[in-house]
């Protein structure tokens, strides 16, 4: 019997059973897909029509795919860089108390960019040494819990932000880096992109301010100037951007080094891509022997010290590792084209509205059946943004089918909203042949429970 797993007009992929014939096989083989006897679609040996048991999506993470991407990470840049290198997961990316808990538990840091995701963290038991903070309006509550948490460092973003920050109450002296801007081109959704001219986010490396508050923060009794942090956007896969922003940097580092200023740790910040044909962990390998070689080399050739490094990957630790299920409500036909209605849609995965995101999707209760009928798979929210996939080929679907939609596990969870008062779903961490809930999904008095009628 031969068992489809999914086709579009690019990729086609035919399955027998549990063993699956792709164009690209690493990529599901990495992700711990399967196919029962009952030709429904599992993930690490689970059955994920089970879990969905009503009418709202669910947020499925691979939570060993999860730990092996930490691991790779910290694998490939002790292998490949001959200093201290510290790896900070971007929170931002996904973040609940189960995520924090994998991270204390992987021995990795955190990065956080609000008081909410450095209070998840110290719940979650993190040592303050493992924590990093950044973002680029930080405010005085936000830095003073900073500052109570002794984390590993404050990424300054602005002026007025060191200023705010050396007004604090400091019980010993803090860490701190400077966000620069490289100012370099980047192949992303100018959304995602951070290390361009005219972004919010560091201070240029152009602009001799820059350089003027580096000088005061090395002065500073209150703080201990740790190094340069800079970030260049996100869903990166091209490489020469890395290799530009590297060169900038550290070509500016020289230029401090000649004032008399050596930094301890220089910080890449995060951004890589997820590339479906190709397995994450491949891409992560490939990243870290290319900007490891490229900060050595750049090292070397302006005559710099090596720093220690720092990496806050994010999306190609957890995007992949991410599913999410939804249950099909109605199927219609109307100009031309076949709407496939899930409940679920922009409430809980923004992503497609923001950046126009592409998915891939399978029905898991039929993956012994051809996909025969191209669909326009949108959501249930009042918006006629509000659609998931633009065209996909699936089987013939009804009302009551599961859809899984692959790699949503960065950025749809940290974007969950309560548009049209959609309960927020929930989130199911998947082991070996086992679950467990670590969000549990929104009741309807839940959406009220901070609301006083008027009288």
């Amino acid at each position: 019997m031969t068992i489809f797993f999914k086709q579009d007009p690019v990729i086609q992929c035919v399955c027998r059973y549990d063993t699956f014939v792709i164009m690209y096989p690493d990529t599901y083989k990495e992700l711990g897909f399967s196919i029962n006897q009952k030709a429904h679609l599992e993930l690490n040996g689970v059955d994920l029509t089970t879990i969905i048991t009503n009418d709202r999506p669910v947020y499925v993470v691979n939570e060993l795919l999860i730990r092996q991407h930490l691991h790779v990470y910290r694998q490939t840049f002790q292998k490949f860089y001959p200093k201290s290198t510290s790896i900070f997961y971007a929170s931002k990316a996904f973040l609940n108390l189960g995520m924090a808990n994998i991270v204390q538990q992987e021995a990795v840091g955190l990065d956080v960019c609000s008081e909410g995701e450095l209070f998840i963290a110290k719940l979650a038991g993190i040592s303050g040494q493992n924590i990093l903070m950044h973002g680029n309006n930080k405010s005085r509550t936000e830095l003073q819990a900073a500052l109570d948490a002794k984390i590993y460092a404050i990424v300054i973003d602005s002026v007025s932000e060191f200023d705010l920050l050396e007004s604090l109450s400091f019980t010993n002296r803090a860490s701190v880096m400077l966000r620069v801007n490289p100012i370099i081109d980047v192949d992303t959704h100018p959304a995602m992109a951070t290390g361009i001219y005219k972004s919010k986010f560091g201070l240029p490396l152009d602009d001799n301010r820059t350089t003027d508050l580096i000088m005061r923060m090395s002065k500073s009794t209150n703080v201990f100037f740790k190094g340069i942090h800079f970030h260049i956007g996100s869903q990166i896969l091209n490489l020469k951007a890395y290799t530009e922003a590297i060169d900038a940097v550290i070509r500016y580092l020289s230029l401090l080094q000649k004032q008399g200023i050596t930094i301890d740790t220089l910080d890449i910040g995060g951004g890589l891509g997820v590339d479906e044909q190709e397995s994450t962990i491949k891409t992560i390998e490939r990243f870290s022997k290319h900007v490891c070689s490229e900060i050595i080399e750049r090292c070397r050739q302006y005559e710099v010290p090596l720093p220690k490094l720092a990496i806050e990957p994010g999306r190609s630790v957890v995007s992949q590792a991410g599913c999410t299920l939804y249950r099909i409500g109605h199927v219609k036909e109307s100009d031309g084209l076949t709407f496939l209605a899930v409940h679920g849609g922009m409430s809980d995965n923004m992503r497609v509205a923001l950046y126009q995101i592409k998915y891939n999707a399978c029905v898991a209760n039929k993956m012994n059946q051809a996909p025969i009928k191209n669909y326009k798979v949108v959501g249930n929210c009042c918006e006629s943004g509000d659609i998931l996939i633009e065209n996909i080929f699936l089987p013939e679907c009804k009302s009551g089918d599961v859809l899984v939609v692959f790699n949503t596990g960065a950025y749809s969870h940290s974007m969950v909203n309560q548009y049209n008062k959609h309960a927020m779903p929930g989130v199911v961490f998947m082991k070996n042949n086992d679950y467990v809930w670590t969000t549990k999904p929104q009741k309807l008095e839940d959406l009220v429970q901070y609301d006083t009628q008027l009288q």
